[in-house]
């Protein structure tokens, strides 16, 4: 079975953490970040009270495997903000900075959700429209709404051709249609860090460059997993391990 729900805001910022100074985003929701939100939706805490740079909630994840869909068209948005240059308990307070931060805007991304061991406190949890944390979509004040859409039944896709509504991780004898995608562009996104948030894993995947709603058609999967989920064809991520 399945899990399905979608987040949306005003705005998102997913950060590429090798930027500099300028707040540059991936163009989507990214694997890590969906495990965020998941893990704000359940409540697991992320130790960051005791350490900023924590990210406890990463040892529950064992098992549990996402695939996302990005459900509105990307819209960029340039502008800087203003922030307080704060690095220790010693620095002042009074001192500025104006990085410029490149934000999505009216982002909404639809996420799927299957195995692992927060699958049943998950599912409570959005049944219940319920969430312990304030969700968000990459940065604190881009604070999210989260709308249940259901528990489907899975079925798992062998033949082909056939056209993927989710981002698609690249996988081993992959095989796409150019002619009926169109334009496809790649990105390498994070799909692991550990509890320091430490960089672990990254995979390349595949989104549609004609509008970002829009599927990308498939001659062959190679070793790619592929579901139909509620009447979509879902790519998966592979599962995370705790």
């Amino acid at each position: 079975m399945t899990l399905v729900f979608e987040i949306a805001s005003n705005l998102a910022m997913f950060r590429k953490g090798y930027t500099t100074t300028s707040m540059i985003s991936y163009p989507f929701l990214t694997p890590t970040a969906a495990a965020g939100v998941i893990a704000a939706i359940v409540g697991i805490d992320n130790g960051a009270g005791e350490k900023a740079d924590a990210a406890a909630y990463w040892q529950k994840f064992n098992g549990t495997q996402v695939a996302i869909s990005v459900r509105a068209p990307l819209a960029w948005y340039l502008t800087a903000v203003n922030l307080i240059k704060f690095k220790n308990g010693n620095g002042d307070m009074r001192e500025h900075i104006q990085p410029k931060h490149q934000f999505i805007k009216n982002p909404r991304y639809r996420v799927y959700v299957r195995g692992g061991d927060l699958y049943r406190e998950l599912k409570a949890r959005l049944e219940r429209n319920e969430c312990v944390f304030t969700p968000y979509l990459g940065v604190a004040y881009a604070i999210a709404d989260i709308s249940y859409i259901g528990e489907f039944a899975e079925e798992e896709t062998t033949a082909c051709p056939v056209a993927v509504n989710t981002i698609m991780p690249l996988a081993e004898g992959l095989a796409l249609d150019i002619n009926k995608s169109g334009a496809v562009f790649k990105e390498h996104v994070p799909l692991v860090q550990d509890t320091e948030r430490s960089f672990i894993k990254s995979v390349p995947v595949l989104y549609s460059g004609r509008a970002a709603t829009e599927a990308i058609y498939i001659k062959e999967k190679g070793s790619l997993e592929l579901s139909m989920v509620g009447g979509e064809q879902v790519a998966w991520f592979e599962a995370w391990s705790g």
